[in-house]
């Protein structure tokens, strides 16, 4: 071409063919993601269950140094200090209710800063269902005896993991929780409990 020679483009832009090809990309990422979505989304919460144990299992040690014992006294379960860690007053009032919740107990010598201590789902304590039934989507805690010796445990339910009830419910000795019966203590089978933490 010269000098004064016309540059010509090629203006026809894309064919059906590409249109089609860029469309069914575009396509095929979008169902990646929201297939893949969900199970993000399952696994930040169930991480946010880890750090919310971690951080109770840390307020029930500084607990402990304090005051000698894990049991919560006054709180948790008939005030034994075991059961939901958010169960209160409004929690079963008068049948072995929780005069206050364990949380409560820990905000009492500043080892525990949150008011509302939530599952990622905002549940605090079994509350008829509404948390769900089994499992339950809240935090437990449970101080008892494993082959005679003392232990404490904080309990959730992981989304992302399988259930292992017989594991979890062989977790206490038999009658070794305070405020729970035998039956009661099935944190597996009986609360869909399948993650649990050691407080040391």
């Amino acid at each position: 071409m010269g000098i004064f020679g016309k540059q010509q483009y090629d203006n026809s832009g894309f064919t059906i063919v590409e249109l089609l090809v860029v469309i069914a990309v575009i396509a095929i990422l979008a169902g990646i993601v929201l297939v893949a979505y969900p199970g993000y989304q399952m696994r930040t919460r169930d991480n946010e269950r880890k750090s919310d144990l971690s951080q109770a299992a840390s307020a029930l040690s500084t607990y402990a140094f304090q005051k000698n014992t894990f049991i919560t006294t006054g709180c948790g379960k008939t005030g034994a200090g075991n059961g939901w860690l958010s169960g209160d007053s409004s929690h079963s009032p008068g049948l072995g209710g929780y005069p206050r919740s364990i949380v409560e107990c820990l905000q009492d010598i500043n080892a525990l800063s949150s008011d509302a201590f939530a599952d990622p789902t905002g549940c605090t304590y079994d509350s008829g269902g509404s948390c769900g039934t089994n499992p339950v989507k809240a935090y437990m805690k449970a101080t008892c005896t494993k082959s005679g010796s003392p232990i404490t445990y904080v309990f959730a339910y992981l989304e992302s993991m399988p259930r292992k009830d017989a594991e979890v419910d062989a977790l206490c000795d038999d009658n070794s929780v305070a405020g729970f019966t035998l039956a009661q203590q099935k944190w597996g089978s009986l609360f869909g409990m399948n993650y649990y933490m050691v407080v040391k």
